[in-house]
């Protein structure tokens, strides 16, 4: 039988199709990337960029760095319209401001009018972003009542930002838009978003959940006129309280791509992106760098971002290490101003995770009467014990790639295949999915997100490649979560991840949709109650109760210790979606410390 363990809460995605080709091919996959791909025997190759360590320090940096810069010009100059753009390098020097006229990046990208601008930095000479401003609103005088300008961009009120994070080794560009906050930019936090899969675009986050606008239902036909007009001002946007990043990673998801074909298929490789572009911005937009950063993500983000997250505080930490031993003082420009994770509907250990799929579908454990049948879930309860067992041993206290791959297709084969035979939406157990799984993920506004982003127009606007280069905008990358799957990504505990993060002061929410079949309530609260730190106890001896909002049970939720636990109720996997109050309002409550 087809495997659906890697499918263990896709973000938006499942591989349900995926041919028995592939999941042959997992055998002829090379593991030389390191077989347990979160420890620090994992060897970098090109594409990746561990670069001033291995990849460029050690190497002739003179001829290196002019090939680099070589293969930088030539993905440049590409049909996406950006030939010839202005080029700054970080942190900018007295010559480059005299040159552009002001020691303002931010003031020099505007000045391009729409135009890229090309950022690079001394630390990172592999990467470089291009940017540019997508809109900025004009004063509030030269506005006439409700007046939409047809030039605006998804939300008319903000300023906001597009472009593509650039690596010479592989030749990938990373997509991102980035929205400034509606209420106070300069001291509201910075967030991060990802959507998961692996291989699905934050474009569903952004116009399908939290975003500053959403596309409106409308049977899969553009909106006619200007790309304003293709959009909904979102009032329950998480921007009415940060400044968001949208980021539409691996490579090959979404509006990314790559010049030669370089794919990436582990998270801790994606890290490395995330981590370089993230200093890269701060470094160019220094108005954000002391604002407090958080990094949030759903479904596979469960495992993206404890890792992302371990890689910008690992940073950071050898980043102080060495000013100590050098009996310096720490540069703060190198440092990324992390205070906390937020993980929606999860994947983080499945081997703790996988006993929810009987819970949510043979108990009412789950919220809802049994699903399946007696028969069916007899078999099922036989396995719970067995699959937890031995997915801990052969895929996280150790690691035996053939065994691993065996456990996980035999444990999904039993525990998870019944609950997709029913044809019930995996996201939200009370919808039957009329609207189908493939290609809209039982959701309608899907397919208008997907028509509305390959408008000739809107990919213009804000800077995409064009379809003759990359192909039609996809929300998923069906290719991207089968190369994941072959490295057997998902399986690691990322939850030491968390707890490591707890350690140093970062702290973290874990918010689940009760509805949610794929990544449920029942499994995420399973390794978060397992979570070893040194709050830990005090996250247990703290009370579980039901949280409010506007006079409505919410849900329930446990905190102490740095961590938050909170469940949504009447909401599925993209709790933003069923419940945009509930989840703005945990947002608010949690951002400003308070208990939800």
């Amino acid at each position: 039988m087809r495997s659906f363990t890697f499918l263990s809460c896709l973000a938006a995605m499942l591989c349900v199709t995926a041919s028995a080709a592939i999941v042959d091919a997992r055998s002829q996959v090379n593991m030389g990337v390191g077989a347990q791909t979160n420890g620090p025997w994992a060897v970098p190759r090109p594409g990746s960029y561990i670069e001033t360590k291995e990849a460029i320090v050690d190497v002739a940096a003179a001829d290196l760095l002019s090939e680099a810069q070589a293969q930088l010009d030539a993905s440049l100059a590409s049909s996406s319209g950006i030939g010839g753009p202005a080029r700054l390098e970080l942190p900018l020097d007295a010559i480059s401001a005299a040159a552009f006229g002001s020691s303002d990046v931010e003031k020099i990208i505007v000045s391009q009018k729409g135009d890229f601008t090309v950022l690079s930095h001394r630390d990172f000479p592999a990467v470089s972003v291009r940017i540019k401003q997508l809109y900025s609103p004009p004063p509030a005088s030269e506005l006439k009542g409700h007046d939409v300008d047809p030039d605006a961009f998804c939300d008319p009120t903000v300023t906001s930002w597009s472009g593509y994070i650039d690596t010479v080794f592989g030749g990938k560009s990373l997509w991102f838009y980035f929205f400034e906050s509606r209420s106070n930019p300069s001291k509201d936090p910075v967030i991060l978003w990802t959507n998961g899969g692996p291989g699905c675009s934050s474009s569903l986050g952004l116009f399908m959940e939290l975003g500053p606008c959403r596309v409106p239902e409308n049977g899969g036909k553009p909106s006619p006129g200007p790309p304003i007009n293709g959009t909904k001002w979102h009032p329950q946007s998480w921007t009415n309280r940060a400044n968001v990043f949208f980021i539409d990673q691996p490579v090959g998801v979404g509006y990314s791509y790559s010049k030669t074909d370089q794919k990436v298929y582990t998270t801790e490789e994606a890290a490395k992106d995330v981590y370089a572009f993230l200093r890269v911005f701060f470094s160019a937009f220094d108005r954000f760098k002391t604002n407090d950063f958080y990094m949030a993500g759903e479904s596979y983000g469960g495992r993206y971002i404890p890792i992302f997250a371990s890689e910008v505080a690992d940073r950071n930490h050898e980043v102080e290490r060495k000013a100590l031993k050098s009996g310096k003082k720490v540069d703060r420009d190198q440092l990324i101003n992390l205070k906390g994770v937020m993980i929606g509907n999860g994947l983080t250990d499945v081997s703790k995770q996988i006993s929810g799929y009987y819970d949510m579908t043979c108990t009412r454990r789950g919220g809802v009467e049994p699903i399946l049948n007696i028969e069916t879930c007899k078999r099922m309860h036989t396995y719970v014990p067995k699959c937890r067992t031995k997915l801990a041993e052969h895929c996280v206290d150790s690691f035996n790639p053939d065994l691993c791959d065996l456990w996980m297709s035999k444990c999904s084969e039993e525990i998870e295949a019944p609950y997709f035979y029913t044809g019930q939406n995996p996201y939200n157990i009370k919808d039957d999915c009329k609207s189908g799984l493939e290609p809209n993920l039982c959701y309608d506004v899907t397919d208008d997100i997907r028509k509305y982003l390959d408008r000739d127009d809107v990919r213009d606007l804000v800077g995409a490649a064009p379809k003759d280069q990359i192909g039609k905008f996809a929300s998923c990358n069906m290719n991207i979560n089968a190369g994941f799957s072959r490295m057997l990504d998902s399986a690691h505990d990322n939850g030491f991840n968390v707890a490591g993060l707890l350690e140093r002061g970062i702290k973290a929410l874990v918010y689940v949709g009760t509805l949610d079949w794929i990544c449920n309530f029942n499994g995420n609260y399973e390794w978060v109650k397992t979570l070893d730190w040194s709050g830990s106890e005090t996250w247990k001896d703290a009370k579980n109760y039901e949280w409010v909002v506007d006079g409505e049970k919410a849900g329930r939720t446990q905190s102490g210790g740095g961590l938050t636990w909170a469940t949504v109720y009447e909401a599925g996997h993209m709790v933003p979606y069923d419940q945009p109050d509930a989840a703005l309002a945990m947002l608010n409550r949690w951002l400003d410390g308070q208990q939800l």
